[in-house]
């Protein structure tokens, strides 16, 4: 268990914490950052290819009979696809919820989004358009290593947060939109399904999930070294020599040389 004597344990203080007694324990995001990042590049090369072979093979539905065994072969790419990218939202979640954790183990109080509403609010309709990148700015600017420890410089508060951040959401919201748009281009107007026919903005989603693709990518990285050195600096502090005190001589006591 990594324990620090500079981290209290921490309520999930915050108006939706419930006031339940938790003390959380600070472990590594390694290879659950790794998953993700795998995750993520996957998806974005896996809906490329699949877009790329819908558009290569734009009349395989017109001659089923004859088309089985292409049109199997995309299915099952659309499958692969939907499977990887529902698996990477799962442990892009897991790594959120344990990055939450983690700052309340470098004893940082005044935190607004418990672990478990840091995952919650992506499942929240409308409020999941800003509440997931106001708690990811939250753990970032928690994670700040000059926040942490008996000798920190300033509160996290006050920690910055980089531009990368403000664009990955931004691009990612907007791709949102995008794709709403692609799903109602597909229907007539009575709702019925008419097909999705690939095109432009078809790419241009796809180009805007790759950019925030690749801004997710260098932001989990870089959390995930920020909160290594934050608990560093805090398992440093635990080794640090405690300074004694002079002890003054007694004027009680006798001097044997007068």
């Amino acid at each position: 268990m990594n324990y620090a004597p500079y981290a209290p344990p921490q309520h999930d203080q915050g108006p939706y914490g419930g006031g339940a007694y938790v003390q959380h324990v600070y472990r590594p995001l390694g290879w659950k950052t790794t998953v993700s990042i795998v995750g993520v590049a996957a998806t974005v090369v896996l809906s490329f290819l699949q877009t790329g072979a819908s558009l290569a093979n734009p009349d395989l539905l017109k001659h089923p009979e004859e088309n089985l065994g292409p049109i199997l072969a995309l299915g099952l790419l659309g499958l692969v696809t939907s499977v990887v990218a529902i698996g990477t939202y799962v442990f892009f979640l897991l790594w959120m919820h344990q990055a939450a954790k983690n700052v309340r183990a470098f004893g940082q109080v005044g935190l607004e989004y418990t672990p478990g509403w840091c995952v919650g609010w992506w499942f929240i309709p409308v409020a999941s358009l800003w509440k997931p990148f106001t708690a990811m700015r939250e753990i970032w600017k928690a994670s700040d290593p000059d926040t942490v420890g008996p000798g920190a410089a300033s509160h996290w508060m006050a920690a910055p947060v980089p531009a990368t951040m403000g664009v990955w959401w931004g691009i990612y919201i907007l791709n949102g939109f995008v794709g709403a748009g692609i799903a109602l281009s597909s229907l007539d107007l009575s709702g019925a399904a008419k097909g999705v026919t690939v095109g432009p903005a078809t790419f241009i989603s796809h180009a805007l999930l790759g950019i925030a693709g690749a801004l997710l990518i260098m932001i989990m990285r870089q959390l995930a070294a920020r909160q290594e050195t934050a608990w560093q600096r805090l398992s440093n502090a635990d080794r640090m020599p405690v300074a004694t005190a002079a002890t003054a001589p007694n004027p009680y006591t006798p001097n044997p040389y007068t």
